[in-house]
């Protein structure tokens, strides 16, 4: 044992890492399910070469032979070319094969340890403060593993990833090593299906908001209905295909709760006469505007900028609501112009999570979730009476039917299990479980429980009846039914107030400031897109004047510093050059050729051209947009 070992390799981690391995009890343990067994009484013995190994509860951590030749053994079985590659340790009991995996070139560790004790007895036998400084061995222990997991990982996306299960941890207390896995799983998938919506949906995002400004200037902020719920009871209503199932409990308790519809929900809704209060919209597809089509009931919209822009030129639809905030720089144009802020709502990637999110807000008493199957159940993609399934009336045909498009559907991600609330067992797909889990990991914070007849299980969620959380009897349901028509009468007058919230004057003037900055601006990108290409032809064709390369190279840096100066420009634009972003700084290098990732160089001019190839487009689209919605509002 080595205390000085101890000392250097504490020294190169961060405090707050270092304190875990020191002072775990203080850390790990109250977050533990099993706190009072997370550190075991235990003793190195030597094993038969003198080397330390380790035994708990009757299972050897590593071998009472050899432990070093078996963690050679084991390491050479691991893949290795020569090119990049992590690998993920899912534990290393006292990281024998560490040393051994660190010999290899262009790789990087990374040990994911939910038992600090052994991380700190392999701090007292191995140096490992020079890997922990370069960056070649990442350690991962204590709360947030999964988002310790995602930091790790930043600017690798493209490296293969090793998964190493280390057998004897395992052995030990399997359960906690495979959560560690599922952590995992759980956080590249997200990654995968973030970067897909990000290539997907950039640029009819920044589309969207452009486009939505002028109708926009006439909602009111979500920020008006924070609390406005207190003392009532909200159902948000998801599309699921139990759904259907579900609207005679909605009819019958009706006037006891406000009524939280996500628009895939509304056809569906009021196909049966069930009326929603409010009407959230998300999705920026033009697909989206078609649940909205001819309605014409008196359901409010609750609207977020990035949702179709077609939703609100409808000739029959809801035309007047409220806005939320967006994270995307773009909506600064219409903030600057209110008196207060418009208010955030939490989202977690699909309409269902923001709408239960805004009901919390509310600051409803209840909220209960209903259509939230997170699953195909009974074979079904979506609720009987979705506008897809209607749409399918007009596409069927002897070779296509619409039990062919929901099977299609079903197979559209690979499949995946979950266990509903009665044990049973429903198809769903990673899609899905992540809104699954986003779910379960808010449950703590808010008063949510699950009405849904059938699906998915909410791990902290309640599950109940409409039956047993309605008043029956009659004085009870007057009571409720004039509290949540109080409320509806709040929120309706919310709508009359005569001073618009946000100033249409302003906004004008805000448009016209952005686009005249970005006319200026384009000048510059130009300038960059033009030299950049210059110096990557340069580096391709390997006739580089070492004269003009310099010159070249000095113009560049200038350019590049006057367009990391316009800030402001550079966040709105943002928006449309996500995949780019990604490509530069999270190793998504996937617009690369071979010939640009074998020469570092070359991959660096690459990025530079793209780097300014998207912002020039992004320039020249932002502009076009904003002075199309600019002419709309003059």
């Amino acid at each position: 044992m080595n205390k000085s070992y101890l000392e250097k390799n504490l020294a190169a981690l961060p405090a707050k890492l270092a304190e875990v391995i020191l002072n775990p009890e203080n850390t790990f343990a109250s977050t533990s399910s099993q706190s009072s067994e997370t550190f075991p009484s235990y003793k190195l013995t030597q094993s038969k070469t003198g080397d330390p190994t380790l035994e708990l509860e009757g299972v050897w951590i590593h071998s009472r032979f050899d432990p070093k030749k078996e963690a050679e053994r084991f390491a050479t079985e691991l893949p290795h070319d020569g090119s990049e590659r992590i690998y993920l340790l899912f534990g290393a009991g006292i990281g024998y094969i560490i040393p051994y995996l660190l010999e290899r070139e262009k790789v990087t560790i990374i040990w994911m340890e939910p038992y600090p004790f052994f991380i700190r007895e392999s701090f007292q036998i191995f140096d490992f403060s020079k890997a922990f400084l370069e960056g070649k061995l990442i350690l991962i222990t204590g709360e947030g593993l999964e988002d310790q997991l995602s930091e790790a990982v930043k600017g690798k996306g493209t490296h293969p990833i090793s998964f190493v299960p280390h057998r004897g941890s395992w052995q030990w207390r399997e359960s906690d090593y495979i959560k560690l896995r599922y952590t995992a799983e759980q956080m590249f998938h997200k990654k995968d299906v973030n970067l897909a919506t990000l290539t997907r949906f950039e640029k009819i995002w920044a589309k969207n908001i452009c486009y939505n400004l002028p109708e926009l200037s006439k909602f009111r902020p979500v920020s008006d209905l924070f609390g406005i719920a207190e003392g009532i009871s909200i159902v948000v209503c998801g599309a699921g295909p139990s759904l259907s199932e579900s609207v005679p409990d909605l009819t019958k308790y009706r006037n006891q709760f406000l009524l939280l519809a996500v628009d895939t929900a509304l056809p569906i809704l009021t196909s049966f006469g069930v009326e929603p209060d409010l009407i959230f919209s998300v999705d920026p597809q033009a697909l989206n505007s078609q649940y909205l089509e001819d309605y014409s009931g008196n359901g409010i919209l609750i609207f977020d900028p990035t949702s179709t822009y077609l939703s609100l030129r409808l000739d029959k639809g809801p035309n007047k609501g409220f806005v939320t905030s967006s994270p995307f720089p773009l909506i600064g144009l219409l903030e600057r112009t209110g008196s207060e802020e418009i208010g955030s709502v939490p989202f977690g990637g699909s309409v269902s999570t923001n709408a239960a999110s805004l009901a919390t807000l509310m600051g409803a008493n209840s909220v209960f979730l209903v259509g939230q199957d997170l699953s195909f159940t009974k074979g079904l993609a979506h609720s009987k009476g979705a506008v897809l399934e209607e749409r399918l009336n007009y596409l069927e045909s002897r070779k296509f039917r619409r039990e062919k498009h929901n099977y299609k559907q079903l197979f559209a991600l690979p499949q995946k299990k979950v266990t509903g609330d009665l044990e049973e067992t429903y198809i769903t797909n990673e899609k899905m479980l992540i809104f699954k889990k986003w779910f379960e990991d808010h449950a703590k914070e808010n008063p949510w429980t699950n009405l849904t007849k059938f699906g998915a299980k909410l791990e902290g969620i309640r599950h109940s009846e409409f039956g047993k959380e309605f008043a029956s009897d009659e004085n009870e349901v007057n009571t409720q039914t004039n509290l949540v028509r109080s409320v509806r009468n709040q929120i309706q007058s919310q709508l009359k107030i005569e001073i618009p919230f946000f100033d249409p004057k302003q906004l004008v003037s805000e448009i016209k400031s952005t686009t005249e900055s970005l006319s200026e601006f384009v000048t510059t990108v130009k300038r960059g897109l033009v030299v950049s290409q210059r110096i990557y032809n340069q580096i391709q064709r390997n006739q580089i004047n070492p004269k003009t390369f310099s010159e070249d190279i000095k113009q560049m840096d200038s350019i590049d510093e006057q367009v990391s100066g316009k800030k402001g420009l550079n966040e709105i634009l943002s928006l449309g050059i996500q995949r780019v972003i990604l490509t530069i700084t999270e190793g998504y290098d996937d617009q690369l050729t071979l010939e640009e990732k074998e020469n570092p160089q070359l991959g660096v001019a690459k990025k530079s051209l793209l780097l300014y190839e998207g912002l020039y487009e992004s320039v020249r689209s932002t502009k076009r947009m904003l002075t199309k919605s600019l002419y709309r509002m003059l």
